[in-house]
């Protein structure tokens, strides 16, 4: 297994922390792929949804996108896989006005098991519901997993800065599509899924969560281990009750960490909360 350094420009992704303002540097982290994570942070006033775009070197496709210091609203690739953005509301202070987008990137070649006929993507459009939630999930073709989705709201089949909050946005638990789920206030809003597909030989669907306390109401962080020997390709999040149901919240950070995935968020007054991170990994050959 190779071992190769990372460097990460601005996101501490060894210790699974974003850095507490835009002029930040960062440690080295390793990988069993050449992953090459790339940061934008962007600036706004308080309180306001700004929107932000990483993009990955040439030569390279984006499989994993991040986002923190914000309350996320959408992650979601480019439609031609060569970055990722995101969008969410900047904090309420100037010095925690912005938001950092990462893009996790590798030549498709570096994938072991995946070819430009295996490597395929899908996309579907979802309407909101009598309550304004819009939920949904895409799945991949048969035999092939999930890596590298996300979703943002459109109007018209134009991306918006809509959204007031996104509950869910991650590989499915059994690592055969991506889900999205969130709420805009304006109704004829649509929520756009899109995800990548491949075989990923091995791959399975890490899982880890965290009660989110109401009283008093904290954020907490929770980290979703690849169990040794693994590989972290890409990853997510979502809130939900125990059952399982998805749930509304506010998620303040997802992105990549010490080999699993890392997410932090807060419930909103509603008991029974949980928040769960997702991580995909697979077994890599040679």
């Amino acid at each position: 297994m190779r071992i190769v350094r990372i460097v990460l420009a601005a996101v501490i992704v060894a210790a699974g922390v974003f850095a507490a303002g835009p002029a930040s540097s960062a440690p080295a982290a390793v990988s069993a792929l050449p992953i090459q994570y790339k940061v934008s942070t962007i600036t706004g006033p308080p309180n306001t949804v700004v929107r932000g775009t990483a993009l990955c070197p040439a030569g390279t496709r984006m499989i994993s996108s991040g986002a923190g210091d914000t309350r996320i609203t959408s992650l979601t690739p480019l439609s031609d896989f060569s970055g990722a953005s995101a969008t969410g509301y900047t904090g309420s202070t100037p010095n925690r006005a912005f938001i950092r987008v990462l893009v996790g990137c590798l030549p498709q070649s570096q994938v072991p098991g995946v070819s430009s006929a295996t490597w395929t993507s899908r996309t579907g459009t979802f309407f909101a519901d009598a309550d304004g939630f819009r939920r949904g999930v895409v799945t991949c073709p048969a035999g092939t997993r999930a890596f590298g989705g996300g979703g943002y709201f459109a109007k018209q089949g134009i991306p918006t800065a809509g959204g007031n909050s996104m509950h869910s946005n991650g590989v499915t638990a059994d690592g055969t599509g991506w889900t999205a789920r969130g709420w805009s206030f304006d109704r004829s809003e649509t929520l756009v899924i899109t995800t990548q597909c491949a075989p990923l030989p091995g791959a399975l669907v890490a899982q880890a969560h965290v009660p989110l306390p109401i009283n008093p109401i904290a954020e907490k962080t929770v980290h979703a281990p690849c169990p040794s020997g693994y590989t972290m390709l890409s990853g997510g999040f979502y809130l939900s009750k125990a059952d399982g149901t998805e749930q509304t919240g506010t998620v303040s950070q997802s992105f990549p960490g010490a080999e699993g995935w890392i997410v932090s968020g807060i419930s909103i007054g509603f008991p029974d909360l949980k928040l769960v991170a997702l991580a995909q990994c697979f077994l890599p050959t040679g």
